[in-house]
């Protein structure tokens, strides 16, 4: 570059004047080639600056330009560590007139900012060509590519066009989500792109610029050896990328709705702390003809972006890759469940004591001969309704609206013993969804926090009459646990809110307050999800209404009865261990045992009597293809105990602990009293 500047300025003098022409037309021929940027002064064009460094910024820039801070966009190109980094860092000016950009473009190519020469030309590509030392630009008035995107050259437009038109042709033909043969491979970084871009997507070199022939065969990778989605049942789905962070399910259903019938909403990727739109969704639609009509609209341009539009695919291992959709709740571990409480005796009667919307009730069902029965507990309304929708299906099915701790008092009367009894604790999907119910920092609505929004007290008004040592306990002993000290600061700061009268009454609100308070989370979360977690605990009673269904549980179960019960965090776990052990049965390979039948037997068996206890199967986690098709599932944890009558090793502890000296071993602790009252 420094050497065609050079030769511009002086230009070498020939003796003859046929030669002093030639070079005339040479100079002008030269200088018309390295002023990209005269075009027609009416045309809108974007105006590239590279060569910045790291520490650039759009302040900086547009003082040293003399331009507005909005007008200039800063980026920098990445590679992840793959292939060579382009030249510096990049910045746009969007929508210059042409006769603007020639301006900058004078003033300001060669200049000096932060110590390092920058680059100004217009946006098409030029950029990438001057540093592989290729072909020509294109000129200014050719389609510009998407911000960040590189360029193309005239040639290469012609060849590949960029999608503009809403019913622009896609693929040429070829199979949609296909690796095409015509992919090709960057000649100035090595990478491969797609037949349809017309730049490289790393250093924005021009499809011109290729110098290696691209893959003849599709590329074999995970990605393209993933099966396409698509059936009748689940319908036919197209995967959008780039989309405007503000774009809104109804834009992007109402953009694609002549295409053909939708199956719902559009389902955009959301930010779980800011609720912002990721920019990447799916859309599904009824049938074929209308996802082939969504693929033509790939590289349309959708609030200001080019968007995309490929075929949406399952996983590598033929699962289909979904979302969880608000209001729905898929079960987590039904077949374990199944396999383990119901498989053993499929006509006998069972109890989900939580019924949540009914999915581990309907599988249960499912498994059961018609001589099977299944009785269900909820405390939600909207549950019970859902419940009454399917005694109505089936007839061996019964929803009771009270806590599952009541059962006994439910079921003892009616000459009941299940064979088992399922509880899946915590919190449903529907419920958490739900913002009108509070459960959710991210959203806004009514601070409620409450499983039966008829019963008790939300947690706002919880809030103005608690004393400040009982929140904090809360906090801590439900919440941050690993963490007194932000425990402690979230309760001083809610106490002074109170205390000004200034206390939040809403889930954003109160969630604000809180984040604040607490300062920086170190893990991925939202800083205020596990003072939520606490009170919602405490609200619900949900760790002694857990101590009440388990008891509860094998009080009615007969012998061999099973009791499976699904957590989710590690506090759960710690409950049912701790209850576990009060009531663990001996094992012949026990210690302690071993030690007082050889010594003691026949003490042994007059001191020592049968009672119920139970005996626990290893837990078990979720598999790694329902963790795919359900992301939600990644937490659980199924135990199953099961009921015997033998000997109580805490029994076992308190006569050998007598005959040793070593203390004394506490009776098991009564189920905490019930509170909530309900018509049972």
């Amino acid at each position: 570059e420094k050497k065609d500047k050079k030769e511009k300025k002086t230009p070498k003098r020939s003796s003859s004047p046929s030669s002093s022409g030639d070079e005339t037309k040479s100079s002008k021929k030269a200088k018309t080639s390295a002023a990209p940027a005269d075009v027609d002064d009416a045309s809108s064009v974007r105006v590239r600056i590279t060569g910045l460094t790291k520490t650039a910024n759009a302040a900086t820039l547009s003082t040293f330009l003399s331009l507005a801070k909005d007008d200039v966009v800063v980026g920098l190109w990445g590679t992840s560590g793959r292939g060579p980094k382009p030249p510096g860092g990049h910045a746009f000016v969007d929508n210059v007139s042409a006769k603007d950009a020639n301006a900058l473009i004078k003033k300001f190519d060669g200049a000096s900012v932060d110590g390092e020469t920058i680059k100004v030309m217009v946006d098409d590509g030029s950029a990438a060509e001057a540093e592989a030392a290729r072909t020509p630009k294109a000129p200014a008035s050719a389609s510009r590519p998407p911000l960040f995107g590189g360029g193309a050259s005239l040639t290469n437009a012609a060849q590949s066009p960029v999608n503009t038109a809403p019913n622009a042709p896609m693929f040429n033909g070829s199979t949609p989500g296909e690796v095409r043969a015509d992919d090709w491979a960057c000649g100035a970084c090595g990478c491969s792109n797609f037949a349809r871009r017309t730049s490289c997507f790393r250093c924005a070199a021009p499809k011109s610029a290729v110098t290696s022939a691209g893959p003849k065969t599709a590329v074999n990778t995970a990605a393209a050896r993933a099966p396409a989605q698509g059936s009748i049942q689940e319908g036919y789905e197209v995967f959008l990328k780039y989309l405007p962070h503000s774009a809104s399910e109804e834009e992007v259903t109402n953009y694609f709705a002549d295409c053909g019938a939708i199956v719902g909403q559009a389902r955009l990727l959301r930010d779980q702390l800011s609720g912002q739109s990721k920019g990447a969704g799916f859309v599904t639609f009824v049938n074929e003809q209308g996802r082939m009509e969504a693929l033509k609209r790939d590289g349309s341009r959708f609030g200001g972006r080019n968007v995309s539009v490929t075929v949406a695919k399952k996983s590598t291992f033929g699962v289909r890759a979904t979302e969880q959709a608000y209001g729905t709740h898929t079960p987590a571990m039904l077949a374990e469940t199944i396999a383990g409480l119901v498989a053993p005796d499929r006509s006998g009667v069972y109890v989900d004591g939580t019924f949540g919307r009914g999915g581990h009730s309907r599988g249960i069902l499912a498994a059961l001969s018609p001589e099977g029965r299944l009785h269900a507990f909820d405390m939600d309304p909207e549950a019970i309704k859902v419940g009454r929708e399917l005694e109505k299906e089936d007839a061996r099915f019964t929803i009771h609206h009270a806590p599952f701790g009541q059962m006994s008092q439910v079921l003892k009367p009616l000459g009941i013993e299940p064979s088992g009894v399922f509880l899946d604790l915590g919190i449903s999907s529907p419920q958490f969804d739900d913002a009108t119910r509070g459960f959710r920092p991210e959203q806004d609505g009514p601070l409620d926090l409450r499983f039966d929004v008829e019963r008790g007290m939300p947690a706002s008004e919880y809030l103005r009459s608690v004393s400040r040592d009982e929140l904090r306990r809360v906090i801590h002993e439900y919440g941050e646990t690993t963490d007194p000290s932000a425990a402690r600061r979230i309760t001083d700061a809610i106490v002074i809110a109170r205390e000004a009268g200034m206390l939040p009454s809403t889930t954003k609100d109160f969630a604000a307050l809180v984040a604040r308070a607490k300062g920086k989370e170190y893990q991925m979360m939202h800083p205020a999800k596990l003072t939520f977690q606490a009170l919602r605990i405490v609200l619900n009673q949900e760790f002694d209404e857990m101590r009440r269904g388990m008891f509860g549980a094998f009080e009615i179960m007969p012998e061999h009865g099973r009791l499976g019960i699904l957590t989710w965090k590690h506090s759960e776990c710690a409950i049912v261990v701790d209850f576990y052990r009060d009531y663990e049965v001996v094992r012949d390979d026990f210690p302690l045992w071993q030690w007082a039948q050889s010594a003691y037997g026949e003490k042994c068996s007059k001191k020592l009597e049968r009672k119920w206890g139970m005996h626990m199967d290893d837990a078990q986690r979720p598999s790694e293809s329902e963790t795919r098709a359900n992301s939600r599932s990644r937490s659980a944890t199924l135990h199953i105990l099961r009921k015997r009558h033998a000997v109580r090793i805490s029994d076992l502890e308190r006569f050998a602990y007598k005959i040793k000296g070593w203390g004394k071993i506490a009776e098991p602790a009564p189920p905490p009293a019930v509170t909530f009252k309900y018509d049972i």
